[in-house]
């Protein structure tokens, strides 16, 4: 036995270092929710060929962008008949039901307090399921189910129902909405995804002196393509998506589509463990059909131009404000993100609980454009915002952080914010 063992350590590095050894099984450990088949459809190593390391990584990055794992690992381990096995280990998030209440702030209203009922990772199957309920800034009841592959080759299926009650951010209404939405997606490979559907929607804009109700249906759709490795920090990788959005009217002649378009590039400057990434961003949307004043987009606050408060009624009345309303933007957006604690995973006794933590720095340029004209979008001064921020990993949402930024036009600085941020901007 002894003298078989002394073979197999002097024979694999021989063989190893001529050409890479054959795999002869894959397997997978450390899952204790997830159904085997969830990670299985994610490997695409074959066996009975020799090792990929490259294959091997991109298996990793697969099941990692699952969401629903805190930590994927790969090793080979070899075998007295000089083949490996390929072995995938995971670790589970878990956190993966959340049942509970508190506050809740969104930038666009305010404060909030909310209850839900959230799985992630429902039956082991990587569904996704919510529902819950608010009270105070927004008034509102929902539901929403996820599956993204519950049929053939990554055919997805996305439901959600609700309605909701708010105040507009700057004009005179309380906006009542009421809505059922499906929609249905599908992989083409790995990197192309294309997404079709269609949202029913009651919307109700109202004051003491007048009513706007719209009644629609809106069909919708989005092309995507990704070539990012890791979805929540990419380190290299392209994210092109182009999509649309559409009201059909019921009880009006009125149509009208959106078309939106989003382009981002990431490189790590900097490839280790303490990584630094270059990300860039260009978007751009614009409106067709009769788009009335309740419709219309702004620029400022965190998913826009940082730096820049979301505008209330005394913004928007004021005609020298009028930079920062329109039906067609373009914004540009660019960062450094600076690992500064490298996320891993931690786990204690209690409960045998594992969370991932980590943490990392951000400073940010954004410049946007936004005009009620179409040919006008690149007539008028720009605005800017530039600032710092930090993300740390959270699970069920991907990342949380705070940005603070200063927002700059015309040679002077003109507002300050600080930003709540829910996963990454682009």
């Amino acid at each position: 036995m002894i003298h078989r063992l002394l073979l197999i350590c002097l024979s694999v590095p021989l063989v190893w270092a001529d050409q890479q050894p054959i795999v002869s099984a894959i397997e997978f450990k450390g899952h204790l929710i997830t159904k085997d088949y969830i990670i299985e459809r994610e490997i695409q190593h074959p066996i009975d060929v020799p090792l990929d390391s490259a294959v091997a990584r991109m298996d990793r990055e697969r099941i990692y962008n699952l969401g629903i794992f805190a930590d994927v690992t790969w090793r080979a381990i070899p075998l007295e008949d000089l083949t490996v096995i390929l072995e995938y280990k995971v670790i589970e998030t878990s956190l993966r039901i959340l049942p509970g209440g508190g506050p809740v702030y969104e930038e666009d209203y305010g404060w909030s307090f909310g209850g839900m009922l959230r799985i992630n990772n429902f039956r082991g199957r990587n569904e996704k399921f919510m529902l819950g309920g608010s009270t105070g800034a927004r008034r509102a009841y929902f539901f929403t189910f996820n599956n993204p592959w519950i049929v053939g080759d990554h055919v997805s299926l996305d439901v959600m129902t609700g309605k909701s009650i708010t105040a507009h951010p700057f004009l005179p209404y309380e906006r009542n909405v009421t809505t059922a939405e499906i929609n249905l997606g599908r992989y083409f490979g790995y990197n192309h995804k294309a997404r079709v559907g269609f949202e029913w929607e009651k919307k109700t804009f109202s004051n003491d002196e007048d009513t706007l109700e719209y009644y629609y249906i809106a069909p919708q759709g989005s092309y995507i393509y990704d070539t990012r490795d890791i979805y929540r920090d990419p380190s290299k990788g392209i994210l092109i998506v182009q999509g649309f959005y559409s009201h059909v009217e019921f009880d009006s002649d009125k149509q009208n589509l959106w078309w939106s378009q989003s382009y981002s590039f990431y490189h790590s400057l900097v490839k280790s463990d303490r990584k630094l990434t270059a990300a860039f961003n260009v978007s751009y949307l614009t409106a067709f059909g009769d788009v009335d004043e309740v419709w219309v987009s702004w620029l400022g606050g965190a998913k826009t131009v940082r730096g820049w408060s979301i505008p209330n009624s005394t913004i928007y009345t004021n005609v020298d404000n009028a930079y920062r309303f329109g039906n067609h933007f373009a914004i540009i957006s660019t960062e450094l993100r600076q690992t500064i604690i490298p996320t891993s995973v931690f786990t204690t006794d209690l409960f045998n609980w594992k969370q991932e933590y980590g943490l990392s720095a951000i400073a940010f340029v954004d410049v946007g454009f936004i005009n009620k004209e179409r040919k006008k979008l690149f007539g008028e001064l720009p605005m800017a915002g530039m600032g710092f921020g930090f993300r740390i990993p959270a699970p069920m949402i991907g990342t949380i952080g705070l940005d603070y930024g200063w927002g700059y036009r015309d040679g002077e600085f003109i507002d300050q914010v600080l930003h709540l941020v829910i996963g990454q901007k682009f």
